[in-house]
C-alpha cells in the first residue's frame, strides 16, 4: 500500500489528537509514504504552533522518509482543474492532484479535511479514515 498523507493527517503523527492512533497504524502498514511538497510547510508550521520548535524539528527531520511529489506546472494545472470541479481550497487541490499521480489500486489517501475527503472519494480513491464523523 502507498499511503498519501496530507498535513491534517501527518500532524497527527506528532500531536496526540483524535485520529493519531489510526495515522500510526496506517503508517506502519504502508510500503511507502507520499506527500506533496506543500505538506512540509503545512505540517512543520502546524506542529511548531501546537508543540514548539523541538517537535517541529522532529517533523522536519522525518520528512526524508517521505516520497515527495514536487509542485510543477503540470501538477499546478491539474490542481486548478480539481479546485474548480470540487470547490477545493488551493492546498487541498494540490494534495489531491499529487495523490492522483499514484496508481489508485495501491493508494490510500489519509486526511481529516472534509472537502478533500469528499473530493478524493469522488475521484475513486481509497481513504483513511473511510468516513469522517
Amino acid at each position: 500500500m502507498i499511503l498519501y498523507l496530507d498535513a491534517s493527517a501527518l500532524v497527527k503523527r506528532y500531536l496526540e489528537e483524535e485520529g493519531s492512533e489510526l495515522v500510526h497504524e496506517v503508517m506502519r502498514a504502508a510500503d511507502a509514504w507520499v506527500a506533496c511538497r506543500v505538506g512540509y510547510v503545512e505540517t512543520v508550521r502546524a506542529v511548531a504552533l501546537a508543540a514548539g520548535r523541538t517537535a517541529a524539528r522532529r517533523a522536519a527531520d522525518d520528512w526524508t522518509a517521505i516520497e515527495v511529489i514536487e509542485v510543477d506546472g503540470g501538477l499546478a494545472e491539474r490542481a486548478a482543474e480539481l479546485a474548480i470541479t470540487h470547490r477545493l481550497r488551493t492546498l487541498d487541490a494540490l494534495h489531491l492532484a499529487a495523490a492522483l499521480l499514484a496508481p489508485p489500486a495501491d493508494l490510500v489517501l489519509t486526511t481529516w479535511d472534509r472537502q478533500l475527503h469528499g473530493a478524493a472519494k469522488a475521484a475513486g480513491l481509497l481513504l483513511a479514515p473511510e468516513h469522517l464523523s
